[in-house]
């Protein structure tokens, strides 16, 4: 495979194709082509079928965009493997294996529109002052406690949070569950619920993804952090990008300890 385009820097990551590995680069330094041409180099020199890799980004564009880089790279196989946002790559997980969570295999997921819907009924129901608690802070609250943890309920708790959002919480909750329907959140709540409560499916999805790879690691969550780690703790063939510098998500949950932690996760990274 010719990797004299890159630097000795950008092939020294691609090469290093076995065990955990940590790449802090910042903007315009060519991390997305490390990202592209280190799959490519696992497929073509080092014989990983695939379907065995796991490529996780933050926007679907960014997705497209390597799927199409690598695809141009490696020509065939490019659709076997898992190039995806954390969110698509859990809805899929979850096509699979909620019914063992209790919901059917149909489920809908609620854009921004119906859970305000939701949410306005349910501050109707309750006779919440919506003053003081608008759907839109009732959603931001629990986005930012499903972020946060295992168990949304606890994290209200542990928070003293206002009784009145935990009351809206559940009723939202008991909601989307009679309609089979998850919110964006839930997309990563529920596929760690579920490596957490069957450890036959995480088990499943480990020898999957035996090779995992993260761009924009800094952006990720506490919920993200620990599907990630979960997947990849036993292989530990994990390879996080990431400019420690410029974290944009922190109103969803992102947590830069993510990635100055790695080499503390990951010993010998």
């Amino acid at each position: 495979m010719d990797l004299s385009k890159l630097n000795d820097k950008q092939r020294e990551a691609v090469q290093t194709a076995e065990g955990p590995l940590l790449v802090l680069a910042g903007a315009g330094s060519g991390k997305t082509r490390v990202l592209t041409h280190r799959i490519a180099y696992l497929i073509q020199e080092n014989g990983v079928a695939p379907w065995n890799i796991l490529a996780l980004t933050f926007t679907n564009k960014a997705a497209g965009e390597m799927r199409e880089r690598v695809g141009r790279l490696v020509g065939t196989g490019v659709n076997d493997m898992w190039v995806m946002t954390f969110h698509s790559c859990c809805a899929r997980i979850l096509r699979s294996e909620i019914e063992a969570l209790g919901y059917e295999r149909t489920f809908v997921i609620y854009d921004d529109a119906d859970q305000q819907s939701l949410l306005k009924k349910i501050i109707r129901d309750l006779n919440i002052n919506e003053k003081m608690f608008t759907p839109r802070e009732l959603s931001s609250r629990i986005s930012e406690a499903k972020n946060h943890s295992l168990d949304a309920l606890e994290f209200f708790r542990d928070s003293y949070a206002n009784k009145e959002i935990v009351r809206a919480y559940v009723a939202y909750q008991k909601q989307l569950k009679q309609c089979n329907a998850l919110d964006f959140d839930d997309l990563l709540l529920l596929t760690l619920q579920l490596f957490v409560r069957f450890p036959d499916v995480l088990e499943k999805y480990r020898r999957k993804f035996r090779y995992i790879l993260v761009d924009e690691y800094q952006d990720t969550n506490l919920v993200q952090y620990h599907i990630v780690q979960m997947l990849a703790s036993e292989h530990r063939n994990i390879c996080v990008v990431g400019d420690d510098d410029q974290s944009i998500y922190g109103w969803r949950g992102a947590d830069i300890r993510n990635i100055l932690e790695f080499e503390k996760d990951f010993p010998g990274a």
